[in-house]
């Protein structure tokens, strides 16, 4: 029996989970992760306006990547976001606001007629930054790879947007999150992890996993697993099912998403892996397929990814998991925690 969990994505966020892929991939393949102690803070690309953004709060502000999206609104600072690039759709709000295209098809007569005072963008997306230089458009970027990076980039937004303490809230729910995983997982041995960030459904072949440098590598080994493909430089390489033989994980997490999927899609997605009985996830039913769209958003919800993260390694020390956005859709808000199918485990605050 295959662990299959119950939450059904929207499906434009199957892009955007592609989006984040496609960055990783053409920019930094080859390089070298960087962990969780890197003193790595976001960069301004134009830095001779650094001083003039960082003297006022910008009242225009367009957001050209999903975690950013969801950052601006767990600050509360959404007033200010006058447009989003085509796959931010969490929270739910998101899908309300005016989009100007995606970092691949940016829509720039949009961008040109929203007038922002300033444009964010992740650090890794140089093509975005051109096209932003070209139409004269003021833009920041902020780091969104390692778990360090995202803190530091919910920090820098909580200072640029004039909501320091509610960055700060938000950096201290993971803090807490990260304390909670570690006190009950004392004595535990690690449990080998492999997670898979896309392949072609129907067939084990182009399997792209998560290798070092990235916030989900980490995220494992915080949640009491090793991640199997942690020796790998690249941050997204792809492997052969030989490397899965040869590694034999205990779990497979397989975050592949096709668009429009049904139930009976995602498991066909878990039973492609029963072409490798003889490893040990197939064997004893932990293949799990997520349709958890927001955990694989570096935003704003780092608590609730590690807790659904030691859920999956981990269940039987961690039974519950929360989501961070009602199933009807609606943002969570205090007192408005749902559960899902799995029950929540509550993130104590200071």
């Amino acid at each position: 029996m295959y662990r299959i969990r119950q939450i059904l994505l929207p499906s434009v966020f199957i892009i955007c989970a592609i989006v984040f892929f496609e960055l990783a991939t053409l920019v930094q393949s080859g390089c070298t992760g960087t962990n969780d102690e890197t003193n790595v803070r976001h960069t301004a690309i134009n830095p001779n306006e650094q001083q003039e953004q960082a003297a006022e709060i910008p009242e225009r502000i367009v957001s050209m990547s999903p975690n950013l999206t969801e950052i601006i609104y767990a600050l509360g600072a959404d007033d200010l976001l006058v447009a989003v690039d085509d796959y931010s759709v969490y929270p739910p709000e998101a899908a309300d606001k005016p989009k100007v295209g995606n970092y691949l098809d940016p829509n720039l007569e949009a961008l040109a007629a929203i007038h922002p005072d300033l444009v964010l963008v992740v650090d890794n997306d140089e093509h975005m930054a051109e096209i932003l230089t070209g139409l004269g458009l003021h833009y920041r970027s902020f780091a969104n790879d390692s778990i360090r990076e995202i803190l530091l980039s919910i920090e820098d937004l909580g200072t640029l947007l004039g909501h320091p303490d509610e960055a700060q809230r938000i950096i201290d729910k993971f803090q807490n999150a990260r304390i909670e995983v570690a006190t009950r997982l004392q004595g535990m041995e690690p449990r080998s992890v492999a997670l898979v960030v896309g392949r072609n459904p129907g067939r084990l072949q182009d399997i792209y996993v998560a290798g070092a440098g990235n916030y989900l590598s980490e995220m494992i080994g915080i949640a009491g697993g090793r991640n199997i493909f942690s020796d790998q430089e690249i941050v997204w390489p792809q492997v052969g099912v030989e490397a899965f033989i040869g590694a034999d994980p205990e779990i497979i997490i397989d975050s592949t998403l096709s668009k429009g999927a049904t139930e009976e899609e995602f498991s066909a997605l878990a039973s492609d892996w029963e072409e490798l009985g003889t490893i040990k996830a197939v064997q004893d039913g932990n293949i799990i397929v997520p349709e958890e769209g927001w955990f694989q958003i570096p935003g704003a919800n780092l608590d609730r990814i590690l807790m659904l993260v030691a859920h999956w390694i981990h269940p039987d020390i961690f039974p519950e998991v929360v989501s961070p956005y009602a199933l009807s859709g609606a943002p969570e808000t205090p007192g408005n925690e749902q559960e899902t199918d799995n029950p929540v485990s509550a993130i104590p605050e200071r």
